[in-house]
C-alpha cells in the first residue's frame, strides 16, 4: 500500500511592515465665485489606496465652523478608492476664503491637508428693482416681453436678463420659440453669481396676422428646482403705410361705419341678440378687412365680405351668446383694415340681460 505523506498548511501572517498609502487625485479645489445667498457648496476629494495594506480614515478636522466634511467610514483595500466630501457655507462670508481640512489616517501619511478656496460675493438679487422674478435658481428682469407696434415690413428686438442665484453652473440646454422669433444666447451657461442676456428678434408672421398676438418662449435648463422657464411674448402688428406717396394716399381705401356703438337694451336670457354694423368703403381702392378681434368668447362675428370695393358696403353681424350672463354688460370689437388714415376702429356693443 502506498504511503500518504501529509504536508501542514502554511498560514500567512500579516506583514508588520505593510502600510496603506493614501494618494489623492489632487489636494486643492477652487470653487471660484460664489453667491453669498446661493446655498452651501460641496466637493468630493477622491483618493486611491496605492499601498499594500488596508487603510482607513480615522478623523477629519476643519479649520472653521463654515466648513464641514463627510467621508467614507469603511476600510479601503489596496487598489480601491475612497473619498472625503468637503462642504462650505458662504452665507455671511463675503470675500476670499481658503479653508483647510486635515485628514488623519492609519496609513501613510498619517496626516494629509486638503484645501478649498474661492471668492464670496454679495447677492445681486438683493436689488429687487432689477431682478423682479425668481424662476427656480434663476432670477429674471421680467417674465414677459411686449412689442407694442411692430410694422409688417420690419422687426423689433428685446432682451431677457438672467442672474444665477445658485452656487452651481446652470446650463441653458434648449430654447423653444415660434419660427418668427430669433432667440440667441452669448454662451450656453451661467456661472454662479453672474448675469446673462438673451437677445430676441421678433418678425411678423407670414402671412401677416395684424393686431395683437401672443406667444410663449420656453427655455430648458439643468436647474433641478424649475427646469423649464416660460416667458410670455405679446406683440401688436401694424401695417406700414410709410411708402405711400401723396397720389397713393388719395387713391387709398377709406373705411366708414354707420355707427360705432350699438345698445341692444334689455334682452331676455333665452334670446339670441345680434348687433349689425355696416362697413362702407368711401375710397378709390379695395378696402380689405385684415382682422376682426372680439373682446370675449361671448361674441361671434360674421362679416359678409372681407374685401369691399369702392363705394360698396359689407355687413358685420355680432352675435351675442348670453350663457352665464346677467345684468348690464358692454363688449368691444376691434376692426383692422388697410385704410392708412384709420387702420383700427373699435366698436362697442352694450346689453342688459334680464331673467
Amino acid at each position: 500500500m502506498a504511503q500518504i505523506t501529509t504536508v501542514p498548511a502554511v498560514i500567512s501572517q500579516p506583514d508588520p511592515k505593510a502600510k496603506g498609502l493614501m494618494l489623492f487625485d489632487y489636494l486643492k479645489y477652487d470653487f471660484g465665485n460664489l453667491n453669498e445667498k446661493g446655498g452651501r457648496v460641496f466637493h468630493k476629494f477622491v483618493f486611491t489606496n496605492t499601498g499594500n495594506a488596508p487603510i482607513r480614515i480615522l478623523n477629519v478636522s476643519t479649520s472653521c465652523g463654515c466648513t464641514s466634511s463627510e467621508w467614507l467610514r469603511t476600510v479601503v483595500l489596496p487598489g480601491q478608492k475612497g473619498y472625503v466630501n468637503a462642504a462650505f457655507e458662504p452665507n455671511g462670508k463675503q470675500g476670499a476664503f481658503d479653508k483647510k481640512l486635515t485628514i488623519e489616517t492609519n496609513g501613510v501619511p498619517t496626516y494629509i491637508d486638503l484645501t478649498i478656496r474661492g471668492m464670496v460675493y454679495a447677492s445681486k438679487y438683493n436689488f429687487a428693482d432689477t431682478y423682479k422674478y425668481q424662476y427656480g435658481h434663476l432670477a429674471v428682469i421680467t417674465n414677459s416681453i411686449n412689442f407694442p407696434a411692430i410694422k409688417n415690413t420690419g422687426y423689433d428686438s428685446a432682451e431677457i436678463g438672467f442672474y444665477n442665484m445658485s452656487n452651481k453652473k446652470i446650463y441653458l440646454l434648449k430654447i423653444e420659440a415660434p419660427n418668427n422669433m430669433i432667440v440667441s444666447k452669448p454662451y450656453d451657461h451661467l456661472m454662479p453669481n453672474t448675469d446673462i442676456k438673451i437677445k430676441l428678434k421678433y418678425y411678423p408672421r407670414n402671412p401677416v396676422e395684424y393686431g395683437p398676438v401672443k406667444h410663449e418662449i420656453k427655455i430648458t435648463t439643468n436647474d433641478d428646482s424649475l427646469p423649464v422657464k416660460v416667458f410670455y411674448v405679446s406683440a401688436n402688428v401694424v401695417e406700414d403705410f410709410s411708402a405711400l406717396d401723396t397720389k397713393a394716399l388719395k387713391r387709398a381705401p377709406k373705411v366708414s361705419f354707420n355707427k360705432t356703438t350699438i345698445e341692444l337694451g334689455k334682452i331676455h336670457l333665452a334670446d339670441k341678440p345680434t348687433a349689425n354694423f355696416i362697413i362702407t368703403n368711401k375710397g378709390k381702392e379695395d378696402l380689405i378687412v385684415r382682422r376682426v378681434i372680439v373682446g370675449c368668447g361671448c361674441l361671434i362675428p360674421e362679416l359678409s365680405n372681407m374685401v369691399i370695393p369702392k363705394g360698396k358696403s359689407a355687413t358685420l353681424n355680432i352675435h351675442y351668446s348670453l350663457t352665464n350672463m346677467a345684468g348690464p354688460d358692454s363688449k368691444t370689437v376691434k376692426i383692422i383694415t388697410n385704410d392708412p388714415t384709420q387702420s383700427e376702429t373699435t366698436l362697442t356693443v352694450s346689453i342688459d340681460v334680464i331673467p
